[in-house]
């Protein structure tokens, strides 16, 4: 394995992600894991497919990427390896062993702490015929097709998250420890990306209250308006989940959510670790 053939990839859609060919995580050396991780930062997310990763040898990809992240629903992280959340509809003597309903709803990843996520990893471990699939948009490309007045309007603009507004929509249990480990934070609703300097339209939902300076509803109908935006089909790579996929998506300039499937008769089974982030600038 070379560097080289690291480099032979297929874009996911025009001027976004590429998927990533020739790789195998568990055995590429480390001048190919290193240009996987400089294409991801170029790219706003990439895909390896055919990957076989147990608990170590995941948290040890993630680790290139930076500080695996903590997870705030200890309740559905594995047990051995606290860093991997798993997302499973799969139950085990009647106990379901992980987050059955992640991710349903249009978000950015712990955009309700002070250093959200980096980035995002998933690793396929079953997967449905159909549905689960998983959608990104293009935050990037989302900014630069708002016209200049309309940018001009939103730059500077900053958003209210809550991770307590997120358990109270969910109906998630809320302890003392979460309120303190996760108090209210602030965060620019244009984020400008520190590899290139690139803008995104950095909107989410599930844990905005609003817009700060904004009453509401205002400030929540022009979140869900920039929200529609956002999410619209031009801006949107939906990704057909396999087993083994390796997907990885930069929280920096993406927005996510995942679709429905039948839970009664199929099975998802994903490991998921995040990165810990910087401040958004």
């Amino acid at each position: 394995m070379n560097i080289q053939t690291a480099r032979r990839t297929k874009p996911l859609m025009p001027g976004f992600g590429v998927e990533i060919f020739d790789v195998d995580i568990a055995t590429a050396d480390q001048r190919t894991l290193a240009d996987v991780v400089s294409t991801f930062h170029r790219h706003g997310a990439i895909v390896l497919r055919g990957q076989t990763l147990d608990q170590p040898a995941q948290l040890a990809f993630t680790r290139l990427f930076g500080e695996p992240e903590d997870n705030a629903r200890k309740e559905y992280c594995d047990p051995a390896y606290p860093q991997i959340y798993v997302i499973s509809n799969k139950t085990v003597n009647g106990k379901p062993i992980g987050d059955p309903a992640a991710g349903l709803g249009w978000h950015t990843d712990n955009s309700y702490s002070k250093l959200p996520a980096l980035c995002t990893m998933l690793h396929a471990l079953d997967v449905p015929p159909e549905g689960s699939d998983t959608l990104l948009s293009d935050l990037c490309a989302v900014w630069d097709a708002l016209p200049a007045e309309r940018q001009r309007a939103l730059d500077g603009l900053v958003l209210h998250h809550s991770y307590v507004a997120l358990a109270e929509k969910k109906k998630q249990p809320l302890t003392d420890e979460l309120r303190a480990n996760y108090p209210d934070v602030f965060h620019p609703l244009v984020r400008r990306h520190p590899t290139d300097g690139r803008k995104a339209l950095w909107v989410s939902t599930g844990t905005v209250r609003g817009v700060v300076g904004m009453p509401n509803p205002e400030g929540v109908d022009l979140i869900n308006e920039l929200v529609a935006f956002a999410t619209q089909e031009q801006f949107i790579y939906r990704h057909k989940w396999q087993v083994g996929d390796v997907l990885i998506w930069d929280n920096r300039c993406t927005l996510h959510r995942g679709t429905p499937f039948d839970t009664v008769n199929h099975i998802r089974h994903v490991h998921r670790t995040w990165v810990r982030g910087d401040a958004p600038v």
